[in-house]
């Protein structure tokens, strides 16, 4: 346990971190994107989409006036790149997790590559300039997440050389690796995540879902294994991380997300006290606070996307697979989020199957509504 009484939450889904951390009788501050009906807490809007900390963020901070000594914040979305924000948020409080200049290199593409051919870790090819051959490309922002900002390459596209590159298009199943790390750089494994996307109107792969306690070959664990260890010591991190990577003909690193990651929930019940107390524990008291008799199971989830521009008009409330629930009255564009579909399983094809049950009767229920 922790000292400070105050915990702020930055982000742009935060509706599970709120539950996992309620019942440590903290105040609970939520400073997020959407302001969903189930946040637990106090809750503040950010404009940004993305969630990204930037200068509203720190105005709702500055309004609040907490006493810096007693406050932890926490973030799980990104930094605007324009200022220093993580230094800023340390004037009201102490951040947990890693700092804004780690994930920046973490983002760094062309130092990166560097150290991952150094340490024979394999990645899609990468380049601003498409040639004339055959090979499949991806279009990618590299300032976005989530899967935002992915295109399938087509001819006569020219890229926003500023924003965007050429990425090699690599079939195979995506997954994701979540790992702790004490602030001593000693590690543990908590799960792999299959991944699910779908295709909007802002992108052709969209994060949209995952199902926890993927089991991998032993050559696969070890080489994974072998990753984190690389990215622990490399860049120093601390609490829980999730690398995403690709399996094909070999696995294929994509991305690493140095922060709290949307799979994080579906291992709640791993830890003493939750996956958000485990993430303060392991930088602030260098602990690994994993729960003595984990109980193995299957979670999963999809969040389920507006096909057309509406204002909700129902409450979800009475489903208890639903969460991140819009407020009544509130307005949701094209291709955003209305609301997440969540169920547990002792077996992974009962998962699935129950998740897709559960989508088709939310759908059948709210016919008026378009869902992707």
């Amino acid at each position: 346990m922790f000292r400070q009484n105050n915990i702020v939450l930055i982000g742009n889904s935060l509706v599970e971190q709120s539950k996992s951390i309620a019942h440590l009788n903290k105040r609970v501050i939520n400073i997020d994107s959407f302001n969903d009906d189930d946040l637990i807490g106090e809750n503040y809007k950010n404009s940004n989409l993305f969630g990204l900390v930037n200068d509203e963020v720190l105005l709702i901070l500055k309004k609040l006036n907490l006493d810096k000594n007693s406050t932890l914040i926490i973030v799980s979305s990104d930094y605007e790149r324009d200022k220093n924000y993580y230094k800023l948020l340390q004037s009201y409080g102490r951040v947990i997790g890693n700092s804004q200049q780690t994930i920046a290199k973490t983002q760094d593409y062309d130092e990166l590559s560097k150290k991952l051919k150094k340490n024979n870790i394999k990645f899609p090819k990468r380049t601003l300039s498409k040639n004339a051959s055959s090979e499949n490309f991806l279009i990618k922002n590299k300032f976005l997440s989530g899967g935002f900002g992915i295109k399938r390459y087509e001819k006569k596209i020219i890229i926003e050389k500023e924003k965007e590159y050429y990425q090699e298009y690599i079939e195979g199943k995506v997954y994701s690796i979540l790992f702790l790390v004490k602030n001593n750089r000693d590690y543990k494994i908590i799960g792999i995540n299959e991944i699910f996307c779908k295709e909007t109107v802002h992108t052709d792969f969209c994060f949209s879902g995952a199902i926890n306690n993927i089991v991998l070959d032993d050559k696969k664990n070890i080489y994974l294994d072998n990753v984190i260890n690389f990215f622990v010591k490399e860049y120093e991190l601390v609490g829980i991380n999730g690398i995403d990577f690709i399996i094909s003909d070999e696995i294929y690193f994509l991305e690493i997300n140095a922060r709290i990651t949307q799979t994080s929930f579906l291992y709640n019940n791993f830890f003493k006290d939750g996956y958000v107390d485990a993430h303060i524990d392991s930088d602030i008291n260098n602990n690994f606070s994993f729960a003595s008799d984990i109980k193995m199971h299957y979670a999963c989830f999809e969040n389920l996307f507006s096909k057309s521009s509406l204002s909700i008009n129902f409450d979800l409330k009475n489903y208890s697979f639903v969460s991140n629930i819009p407020k009544i009255n509130t307005h949701i564009e094209v291709g955003q989020p209305i609301c997440t579909i969540s169920v547990n399983s002792d077996n992974e094809k009962k998962a699935k199957k129950l998740l897709s049950d559960n989508i088709l009767l939310l759908k059948n229920k709210l016919k008026p509504i378009e869902i992707i």
